[in-house]
């Protein structure tokens, strides 16, 4: 199991315990890039998944939604891996 595994595994583990600063790094290894944001909130978009936009405001710790969101988004992302 790698290293990302592990932190996606925690994050499913304990939603309501996750810094916004875990989450965005998560993100970022899995290919989500920053596409802007306001204020304290940054959008985060994958380009195999165009119509998910995730937010992530500058919180710690994060509400359990906004680790939800991301989490079904990573969950696509791999089935879109393990089909194509």
């Amino acid at each position: 199991m790698t290293r990302l595994e592990k932190r996606i595994r925690r994050l499913r583990q304990s939603p309501r315990n996750i810094s916004s600063r875990k989450l965005i790094s998560i993100l970022v290894s899995l290919g989500f890039e920053l596409r802007g944001g306001k204020g304290s909130h940054k959008c985060y978009k994958h380009p195999k998944l165009p119509q998910i936009k995730l937010t992530v405001p500058q919180q710690n710790p994060l509400k359990e939604v906004y680790v939800k969101q991301a989490l079904n988004a990573i969950n696509k992302l791999k089935e879109l891996e393990d089909n194509g």
